[in-house]
């Protein structure tokens, strides 16, 4: 494999880190200023506050900001260990001469993907390009999954969900990483295709149904 094409899975896995890091804060920064505007608020949530509760609303949700540059480090270290965990627990079982570190090294990196596209869709929302609502502010993923082809249908949470889980990023996060198991295993790409979207994808089937269980418990 051209060695071009795998030289991000080769550089310093912290400094991938630092790149991915500085992305979210970037989207973050953009999203704060030409997102969640004062217009946006109050068309929002206009008939849910008076005035007043509506300004002091605004005014603490602001005040709380500067917690999420804090929160962006866990949104890409626990999915990268996760993630790591499966993958070694499948090369371990493949019997695979693998270590854990180089499993994260890869896991880690290919949060870039996640990264890439949060600040896109950010940006798409500050142009107004995706319509925004308070409902779906947060969802980065909806307008590019299978779900949204069913925008307009009435379908209960454990469909939608499972179809939203299926979108342009997730498939991309999987070639990716593919592309960086092929890197350490020695494997051929479509070798390391099928052993992470088997594993993976196995992980995935488990998250969607404990999710969907979850959330039939608490209605």
């Amino acid at each position: 494999m051209p060695n071009k094409v795998t030289y991000y899975f080769r550089i310093n896995t912290w400094g991938a880190f630092a790149v991915i890091i500085l992305l979210y804060f970037i989207a973050l920064a953009v999203e704060f200023k030409f997102v969640f505007t004062d217009d946006f608020y109050f068309n929002s949530l206009a008939a849910r506050y008076q005035q007043d509760a509506l300004m002091n609303f605004v005014r603490d949700d602001r005040a709380l900001e500067w917690v999420n540059y804090f929160i962006v480090f866990l949104i890409v270290l626990i999915p990268a260990l996760l993630i790591s965990f499966i993958l070694n627990a499948g090369a371990v079982l493949r019997e695979y001469e693998i270590k854990f570190a180089e499993i994260f090294g890869i896991t880690l990196k290919a949060q870039i993907i996640f990264a890439l596209n949060y600040l896109i869709s950010i940006v798409l929302k500050a142009t107004g390009i995706i319509e925004i609502n308070w409902n779906m502010i947060d969802n980065n993923y909806f307008y590019q999954s299978l779900a949204y082809f069913f925008r307009d249908s009435d379908y209960p949470f454990w469909i939608m969900y499972p179809l939203q889980i299926i979108n342009i990023t997730e498939i991309i996060h999987v070639l990716i990483l593919a592309l960086g198991f092929s890197c350490i295993s020695k494997f051929g790409y479509l070798k390391s295709l099928g052993f992470v979207a088997l594993f993976y994808g196995v992980a995935m089937i488990i998250w969607v149904i404990f999710t969907v269980f979850l959330y039939t418990m608490t209605i």
